[in-house]
């Protein structure tokens, strides 16, 4: 009964930045499907599944043709050069679509965009980078959307907020989700203040939306 009664206590190493960044866009998306009850988006994820099991596909075919090297050579160079063709639009969405982002979200409401989750934590810095932009056409038109940009500033549509990972971790690398929980709730109520704030104004067609905000922790 002890044991059950004891929370689940999350811990890194605070030198490890790509470690601390997949632990914060892990706990932002508890937030969000969670806590706040959006629905996660996997139309594009489904997208890149398709893509992967076709490359994946060309090497079953090469193994299963009936005759032997060197008859099946052209099989083989047909095989290899789709493996490669579908590696190539597998990496084009990875640094031409999704860049930074990590998450995709449905809408709450009817004829209001979805939402689209982009984080930064460079090497060496302690510096995590969260940003929020619209996807007035769900994943699919990511390729459209607007990107992630580092505050302040941003791109238009994209609220965004920066801080130190050190508000989040004690010295020990134990992570203290509650402060980092509120503060990913602030910058999501900032952006949907903002969205609703566009539409009532006609600015906000299918979850247009506004210059970028850069929103400040408190």
């Amino acid at each position: 009964e002890e044991e059950e009664s004891v929370e689940h206590v999350k811990t890194t190493v605070l030198g490890d930045t790509a470690t601390i960044k997949r632990l914060l866009d892990d706990h932002v998306a508890e937030v969000l499907q969670g806590e706040l009850k959006y629905e996660e988006d996997v139309a594009l994820s489904n997208v890149k599944l398709v893509v992967g099991f076709a490359g994946v596909g060309a090497a079953l075919a090469s193994h299963v043709y009936p005759k032997p090297f060197p008859h099946n050579w052209w099989v083989l160079l047909g095989c290899c050069a789709w493996y490669f063709a579908m590696s190539g639009v597998l990496q084009f969405l990875l640094s031409y679509v999704e860049l930074e982002a990590f998450l995709q979200l449905k809408p709450r409401a009817a004829q209001t965009a979805g939402l689209n989750i982009a984080s930064s934590l460079p090497r060496f810095s302690d510096r995590y980078s969260l940003a929020i932009s619209p996807l007035p056409h769900g994943s699919l038109s990511m390729w459209s959307a607007p990107k992630f940009r580092h505050v302040p500033g941003g791109a238009d549509g994209v609220y965004a907020a920066e801080e130190s990972v050190t508000r989040f971790f004690d010295e020990d690398g134990v992570f203290v989700e509650a402060p980092f929980a509120d503060w990913v709730k602030q910058l999501v109520k900032a952006y949907e203040a903002g969205q609703a704030q566009a539409q009532g104004h006609g600015q906000g067609r299918a979850g247009g939306g506004g210059a970028g905000k850069s929103v400040k922790a408190e």
